[in-house]
């Protein structure tokens, strides 16, 4: 129930970009701040014990981290090779394959009965290691066809994602109080998220007249290659069934919020497109995906 919930909300607020496009249009500026309230709040559901237990498991969690880095960037690139779409699609289709995981994988995983802990684990170190491979993959795969400010996107991707998970972790250690509001965060991220998708579904609707249907076909397998690469690739390495469907959700969520603040920032609204287009249907596929799971 509760992700058919996040699905609704998420649903109905993002297409409001469309019928309401002059009203959404106006907060193109509050994209970077309201992703970054997004991540203060993935940092108030973390705990301390969310970054021992990194230390603890190490190798394994690396590993799906790494994998997320390797599968998703290089995906990205070969779909957008494959379907020949221009120059700014493609820098989204970059973006949205170099960002962390998405926090939504851990509902996802959640509700497929997979191993929540290493969900978790694997989204907070991914996180952490965005500041360097979400501007080092952009800059290798885009850095040909356009000008990749990478410093700056260091710098944005310290200051959008990991200052912000980290003062939410702070506040949860100096005010124990918020816990209180933790079952009410998701909702709450989730209906950010359709604001930030509707911002951008305004800022492109001339654009989306002309976007072939090609465009949507390859963030679909981008998606739908992401999840079948990571169960695929942690059954081929000897994990269990638990930890395979949690490798391929997490290989498979991507932070797209992300790669659309990246976009709007440093490249072009066209450029964000694809990080809009993504969540949207990650979230679809994510649910699909934790009915089918559920039964393995």
């Amino acid at each position: 129930m509760q992700s058919f919930i996040s699905l609704t909300i998420l649903l109905f607020i993002s297409l409001g970009g469309l019928l309401f496009s002059d009203f959404f249009k106006g907060f193109k500026d509050f994209i970077v701040p309201l992703l970054t309230m997004v991540m203060l709040s993935m940092g108030i559901t973390l705990d301390r014990e969310d970054f021992l237990r990194i230390l603890r498991r190490p190798v394994m969690i690396a590993y799906g981290a790494l994998l997320h880095y390797s599968v998703m960037p290089l995906l990205a690139f070969s779909l957008s090779l494959l379907f020949g779409i221009g120059k700014d699609l493609y820098v989204g289709m970059v973006l949205v394959g170099s960002v962390p995981s998405g926090t939504a994988s851990n509902l996802i995983t959640y509700l497929a009965k997979g191993d929540l802990l290493y969900s978790v684990s694997i989204t907070t170190f991914s996180t952490l290691l965005a500041p360097l491979f979400t501007p080092l993959w952009t800059y290798i795969l885009a850095g040909r066809y356009v000008h990749v400010p990478f410093l700056d996107m260091v710098e944005d991707v310290l200051k959008i994602v990991l200052l912000p998970v980290m003062m939410g972790l702070l506040i949860k250690e100096l005010f124990p109080q918020v816990r209180r509001l933790e079952r009410f965060l998701p909702y709450v991220s989730v209906g950010v998220i359709g604001f930030i998708i509707a911002v951008v579904l305004s800022l492109n609707v001339e654009n989306l007249r002309g976007v072939p249907f090609k465009l949507f076909f390859a963030v679909f397998l981008h998606n739908a290659l992401g999840f079948l690469l990571g169960l695929a690739i942690g059954k081929l390495f000897g994990l269990d069934t638990k930890m395979s469907k949690t490798l391929s959700i997490e290989v498979g969520i991507q932070n797209s919020g992300l790669a659309v603040a990246l976009a709007v920032k440093h490249f072009t609204p066209l450029a964000s497109l694809p990080g809009a287009i993504f969540s949207l249907i990650q979230n679809i596929n994510g649910i699909i995906l934790a009915i089918l799971y559920k039964r393995l």
